[in-house]
């Protein structure tokens, strides 16, 4: 697996001198590239399952038979990628970096075979257990029988290889068949053949070996022989990569056939395939600069800070432009007569106007669980056709993961000449939970791996507006977009906004250039004095310009790293946008800047009744305990205390400003309602993921919210709509009417 070494074994039977400690500090040195690489495929599933990285990265495991199949091959390969990159830095010692030979004779044994497999045990038994999937024997041999097949599949790609290397090496004095353990009689003899069998005439051998001899000895020492051919061990290094790369190609390929739903490839895989593409890369290079005591960094920093100074290395959003938008105002949406339903219990009608917070794909199934568990009980409580919760929808300002729920509840609402409104009848309501729930890990992992894997260090091939565009946002609106069939534009949802048959929605963002909120709405935003800071929007960054909702949501949950923060294709200097959590994570802050507009925009005697919902999709009530620290705390501190201030202290601000807001506008007469839905389950997942314990929590804590002791959010939203019905006496003896 590397080159043929020169030297020649010790004279008469001496043993070979052990290693000096300053060699074997070379020797890590040289090899820092595969041990690191090999110790990241070992801990990785131990730091993604064990510690508290395992809300983000423990559902790369929630793995199906097939997803199983293709993440032993990778993890077979990358861990043969590490072998036999030590081999060639242990056999080329004296030759190529002047120390002391590691090892004499290009042989490979068992054990070497068998240390190798070991680095993928871990690996194997999470993708096994997977997450905890495995419920009864029956379902641990079948995903044991499918990493089997993987590991068997794995080492016939990488037996493959070793023939081609075989036919092509030169041949040298230790046959191929005594040079590398093979399981069965057939192997071995096909070994013997290939090796007696060369696919190089010796022709083309000789002009090849000419040139050879004629490169610098700095650069041949190590790849090639004294007749300037390559070394067997290189031709193995050369086959297998190629074998690595065939492999990425076939699983790129795929993913854009209908092959690839059906035999998925699971985000895990493109991690491991990053890997084996980055153990190739850097050990390559560390190979040949490390004899010119180069740093590995240089060549990194140069094609990385190279390419950041093209703008196709930065990441874009389609923008439609030219398009006429009509406007729309939050007056007109908060008194639409089709929404108020007014009766004698609500005089001026009753609208609920929501804010949903972020939180990844656990915020995007429980805003979709509580939006249509709501409108499942209010029509089974309440048969009158004016009692219907979500038609009184006016307004939803999500931010993140609930931007995705709501994307994929709202998309319900139909506008045509049969019926207008939320039509959705209740046994389908269960598809939009699903929908939200559905994993879109995969699909970025894959655009990570195959397109901004490349964009970062080669942008040069980014030239059309099509290439600029692909990359992970990219890939996770196109899986938004697929689940739901969403098609519409932000301008297409402002169709009914004022005359009640749809809600407007605002997906919060945040300007990265400015640290301000940046709404992405399907109502006009306040511009009024006395209302603060005006928020920025898309009319204001792209007037007379359009946006694919999805894109929409995208910018509004581009959570850090998992996404890339993105500006508008233009031929000018743009902003870039990301996760409206930023600013504020909840929805709150755009929700009251609307409703205050709306409100000071409406007649007194207008004036509906109002329902405020919030959607949390964690719990808000853990505080964090205050342990012993040392000094590299301080390197860790200001992080933290970002993390929190996301949190914790929005959480804050937008109560004290709620309960001003409700304070002063009841002086006005305005009646206001409160109710939270506050998801209080453990083990929340934060990636585009979730397993199925996690989506059984969904169901079972909105069942306990409805019909459980804690389920007075739920009779706030009730009696909203009938004061008069079950339980809301009580509930108004508590706590005052209105």
């Amino acid at each position: 697996m590397a080159a043929t070494a020169t030297s020649p074994l010790p004279v008469g039977g001496a043993k070979k001198p052990r290693l000096p400690f300053g060699a074997k500090l070379q020797y890590a040195y040289l090899l820092r590239v595969p041990v690191l690489i090999g110790s990241i495929l070992v801990a990785l599933p131990i730091v993604s399952l064990t510690t508290s990285f395992r809300q983000l990265l423990g559902n790369l495991f929630v793995l199906d038979g097939w997803n199983i199949f293709w993440t032993m091959i990778a993890a077979i390969m990358l861990a043969w990628s590490v072998a036999v990159v030590f081999r060639v830095v242990l056999l080329n010692g004296l030759e190529r970096f002047g120390i002391q030979q590691a090892i004499d004779t290009d042989t490979v044994s068992w054990p070497v075979v068998i240390l190798t497999d070991l680095l993928t045990v871990p690996m194997g038994l999470a993708i096994v257990f997977s997450n905890g999937q495995v419920d009864g024997w029956m379902v641990f041999f079948e995903r044991s029988g499918a990493a089997l097949a993987g590991v068997l599949t794995a080492h016939l790609l990488g037996f493959g290889a070793l023939l081609l290397a075989v036919l092509g090496a030169p041949q040298y004095g230790i046959p191929a068949q005594d040079r590398f353990p093979t399981p069965l009689p057939g192997m071995r003899a096909l070994l013997e053949r290939a090796y007696k069998k060369n696919l190089v005439s010796n022709k083309v051998r000789d002009k090849l070996g000419a040139w050879g001899q004629k490169l610098p000895r700095g650069f041949r020492a190590g790849y090639l022989d004294a007749n300037g051919m390559l070394y067997p061990g290189q031709w193995l290094t050369v086959m297998s990569m190629a074998a690595s790369f065939v492999l990425y190609w076939v699983i790129g390929v795929m993913k854009q056939t209908k092959l690839g739903e059906e035999f998925s490839v699971p985000a895990i895989t493109y991690v491991i395939l990053l890997l084996i593409l980055v153990d190739w890369f850097l050990s390559g290079a560390a190979f040949f600069l490390d004899r010119y005591r180069v740093p590995l960094l240089i060549p990194i920093v140069v094609l990385a800070v190279g390419g950041a100074q093209l703008s196709q290395s930065d990441h874009y959003y389609a923008v439609q432009r030219g398009v006429a938008v009509s406007p729309v105002s939050p007056a007109a949406i908060l008194t639409a007569p089709a929404r108020l339903a007014p009766d004698a219990l609500h005089p001026h009608g009753r609208v609920v106007v929501v804010a949903t917070a972020g939180g990844g794909i656990q915020a995007a199934a429980w805003t979709a669980q509580v939006l249509t568990g709501l409108q499942k009980e209010m029509r089974k409580q309440y048969t009158a056709p004016s009692v219907n919760f979500a038609n009184a929808i006016a307004m939803i300002s999500s931010v993140s993961g609930g931007a995705v729920g709501t994307l994929f509840f709202v998309n319900k609402y139909q506008i045509d000449y049969k019926q207008n409104g939320f039509t959705t009848p209740d046994e389908d309501l269960d598809s939009v939970v699903e929908m939200a729930e559905k994993p879109a890990l995969d699909d970025i992992a894959w655009a990570l791996v195959y397109a901004d894997f490349w964009r970062i260090f080669f942008p040069y091939t980014k030239l059309s507006t099509e290439d600029k565009l692909i990359d992970r946002g990219w890939a996770l609106e196109e899986r938004w977009r697929n689940s739901g069939n969403i098609q519409a534009n932000l301008s297409n949802w402002r169709v009914g906004v004022e005359q009640g048959w749809r809600p407007a929605v605002i997906f919060n963002g945040t300007l990265v250039e400015t640290g301000e909120p940046f709404l992405l709405s399907t109502s006009d935003i306040p511009r009024r004095e006395g209302f603060g800071p005006a928020r920025k929007t898309f009319a204001d960054l792209c007037p007379d310009s359009d946006l694919s909702l999805v894109t929409a949501v995208r910018l509004a949950a581009t959570f850090p790293f998992v996404t890339p923060a993105a500006r508008a294709v233009s031929n000018k200097p743009e902003y870039h946008v990301v996760d409206g959590g930023y600013y504020d994570n909840f929805g709150v802050d755009s929700l009251l800047n609307w409703l205050e507009d709306a409100l000071a925009s409406t007649p007194p005697e207008k004036r509906p009744d109002i329902l405020i919902l919030q959607i949390r999709s964690f719990p808000s009530g853990v505080t964090a305990k205050a342990i012993n620290k040392g000094w590299f705390y301080q390197l860790w501190a200001p992080v933290d205390a970002l993390i929190n201030v996301r949190s914790a202290a929005q959480l804050v601000r937008d109560r004290d400003s709620l309960l001003h807001f409700k304070m002063r506008w009841n002086r006005e007469g305005v009646r206001f309602q409160l109710a939270t839905f506050e998801f209080q389950g453990d083990d929340a997942p934060l990636s585009w993921r979730m397993n199925q314990s996690q989506m059984n929590a969904i169901e079972a804590q909105w069942r306990e919210r409805v019909s459980g002791p804690k389920n007075q959010d739920f009779l706030e939203v009730s009696c909203f709509f009938r004061p008069d019905g079950p339980g809301c006496a009580s509930l108004t003896e508590k706590k005052g009417p209105w």
